[in-house]
């Protein structure tokens, strides 16, 4: 199976004049919960309702180890991870959490999910 590609031309920010042709993917549409599960029940002695179940209750309890400051490994797929930005102040006790600028949420692909990626090809749409 391959990654469709398209063309599109996009121009310089900061140069407007100059524009350039790059490759962006064709998206092919998206897989929920119910899709996935139901995929990993033709796989599994699991029944459909059991594996959804178990998708979901990852998803919901995600973010309560996240904002626990945990990091969530998941073997074999990957680690997700909570990241914050700041403002600097000049001394240690003007910090303070109004200094925050954002949150980011960041995933780590396993080394097996990457290899696994490592044969891809391409189809030009």
């Amino acid at each position: 199976m391959a990654i469709k590609l398209k063309k599109i031309q996009k121009k310089n920010p900061q140069q407007l004049n100059i524009s350039k042709w790059y490759f962006t993917q064709e998206k092919t549409g998206s897989v929920g919960i119910n899709e996935i599960a139901k995929e990993i029940e033709g796989r599994s002695a699991l029944s459909f309702g059991d594996v959804q179940s178990t998708l979901s209750n990852l998803v919901d309890m995600m973010p309560l180890f996240l904002k626990m400051g945990q990091t969530i490994k998941l073997e074999g797929f990957g680690s997700f991870h909570i990241t914050v930005s700041s403002e600097g102040t000049d001394t240690a006790e003007e910090l303070n959490t109004r200094h925050v600028k954002g949150v980011k949420l960041i995933f780590v692909p396993s080394t097996e999910l990457k290899r696994s990626l490592e044969d891809i090809s391409f189809e030009i749409e």
